[in-house]
This record gives C-alpha cells, sequence and structure tokens, in this order.
C-alpha cells in the first residue's frame, strides 16, 4: 500500500499550486514551439554568465575601501623615515579597491539593474534599468529559488507566494526570499556546500545586499497592453563542468540532498527581445506554452 501511495504521489506531476490557481486569470500567454523557444544557445548562455562571474570574481578578491590601501601607505611612510628617504603620499600606489557589484555589473555588460517601485498600477516592486543600454539577446537577470523536482512537496511554501515559476518539464523553482521558503533555501545551500571553502550557490539574494545583482528575476513584471515584454525566460541547466568558485553566483539550488551530484542543476535566465534604455522597467510574459 506504501508502495503504491508512493507512485502514485510520484507520477503526479501537476500538483495543486494555490498561488498558480488564484492568479490564472490575471496571468496571460505567450504560445511559442518548442524548437524556438531558446532565445541563445546554451553555450552563448554560458559564456556570458562565465564572462560576469569573472568579472564579480576579480573584484570581491579586492580589499574593502580604506583598509588595507590605507595601512599599507602608513607603513611605507613609517619605512622612509627611518632610512632617511622622503615620503609623499603620491609615491604610494594606492591599491585597487573593491567596487559594488552593480558597478562592476555596468563595466562589464554596459548596463545595470535593481529592485525599484514598479511604474506599473498595482505592479508593487519591479526592476528598472538604472544605468546604460542593455542590447538585444543579452543575459539580463536570472530567477533564484529552490528547485523541486515534480514528485515533491511545496505545498505550504506555495501558499501566498507569488513567485513559483514552472519550468517546461514540471520543475518549479521557489523565488520567494521571505518566510518558510527563504529558510529552505538557506538551509539547501548550506547543506550542499562543496567544502569548506566554496558555496555552491548564492547565499544573498534572499538579503538586500546582493554579491550578484542579476539575481532579481523573480521581481520582474508581466507585460500590459500599453507595455510590451522586453525580456523572455529561457531555462539552462547548469553542467558540472562549471568552475566551483564561480558556483557561488548562482541563484538557484535543488531541494534533494545530492540532486547536485545526479543532474545539471536548473535555472532560468532572462533574455532580452531588444534594446532596452536607462529609465526602462524590465516586463516579461509568465506564461509560456510549449506545444
Amino acid at each position: 500500500m506504501q508502495r503504491r501511495l508512493k507512485a502514485f504521489w510520484e507520477s503526479y506531476k501537476y500538483r495543486f499550486v494555490p498561488w498558480i490557481v488564484a492568479n490564472l486569470k490575471n496571468r496571460s500567454a505567450r504560445s511559442v514551439s518548442s524548437s524556438q523557444d531558446d532565445i541563445l544557445t546554451h553555450v552563448e548562455v554560458e559564456e556570458s554568465l562565465l564572462d560576469f562571474f569573472n568579472a564579480l570574481a576579480r573584484n570581491d578578491r579586492l580589499p574593502s575601501y580604506g583598509m588595507e590601501t590605507e595601512r599599507s601607505c602608513q607603513d611605507l611612510e613609517s619605512k622612509s623615515e627611518s632610512e632617511g628617504r622622503q615620503f609623499t603620499r603620491g609615491s604610494c600606489k594606492m591599491k585597487k579597491k573593491k567596487k559594488d557589484p552593480l558597478e562592476v555589473m555596468f563595466e562589464n555588460c554596459g548596463f545595470a539593474i535593481e529592485c525599484s517601485p514598479s511604474r506599473l498600477k498595482g505592479g508593487g516592486t519591479g526592476v528598472l534599468v538604472t544605468k546604460g543600454v542593455i542590447p538585444r539577446n543579452s543575459v539580463v537577470a536570472m530567477y533564484p529559488g529552490t528547485v523541486y523536482l515534480p514528485s515533491e512537496p511545496i505545498l505550504l511554501q506555495s501558499v501566498g507566494n507569488p513567485f513559483i515559476f514552472r519550468c517546461s518539464d514540471g520543475l518549479l523553482i521557489d523565488g520567494f526570499n521571505r518566510r518558510i521558503s527563504k529558510i529552505i533555501y538557506k538551509s539547501c545551500s548550506q547543506r550542499d556546500r562543496l567544502g569548506t571553502e566554496y558555496l555552491s550557490s548564492d547565499l544573498t539574494w534572499v538579503t538586500k545586499s546582493l554579491q550578484n545583482p542579476m539575481n532579481v528575476g523573480q521581481f520582474v513584471n508581466n507585460h500590459t497592453k500599453e507595455y510590451s515584454a522586453n525580456v523572455a525566460y529561457q531555462e539552462f541547466d547548469v553542467s558540472h563542468r562549471f568552475p566551483i568558485e564561480l558556483r557561488k553566483y548562482l541563484p538557484n539550488v535543488f531541494y534533494s540532498a545530492n540532486l547536485l551530484h545526479q543532474r545539471p542543476l536548473r535555472t532560468v535566465v532572462l533574455i532580452s527581445l531588444r534594446n532596452i534604455q536607462a529609465g526602462e522597467e524590465l516586463l516579461s510574459s509568465y506564461f509560456t506554452l510549449i506545444h
């Protein structure tokens, strides 16, 4: 009896998710064919992420502002005085200081995005382009959250949760950064830590201080009749070849233990459909129907 119940639960792909049912009437649809759904190739997405993540990693290795730099100059000044040499502040080679991740994004990608009050009526929090121009067919953001297989429980997490994303194969991503969803994500991320040195995923998107400013995809609002979609979702599986030291910028983690070693990590990126100017809000189509 127990086996039959377990088999039934695991085969029940389309589970009841309260938020989806309650909000179905307010969602619009985009119909595409499966062969045309991907805007960028897997390689193009991976190269774009690696380029940006490496820039973030180089910045993270720099000293914090005003600490090591000032100390180095003071040490050099003391040494010069003891040796009877003249010291000027201009002779002190100031080390590069760590930048805000948004600065790194602008320098590397040519644009910056941030969460901000939406300009849509009743839109709540949205994502705005605050600097630069997003070129067409660019990786703009990532959809963060815990990744659930079709057979795994998400009923309690889904109650009052407007941030559940359904992938084409039935996987669900819970992008809520509060309550039980936040607790589960942090627990799973710490569980999958790669030794003592490396994190397997980004822990900062559930806080106000993001180390990867791309991890705000859950706040992108749905398009309206007046404002059309300028970004689209695309699923991207992170291969096991992805550098260990850069995984700390990925905003997703599997709910199941050890699943990371059995299959590629599912992520969802947002791709720009056209050039998007500074001051514009990112808008997508919430439902994509694949036939």
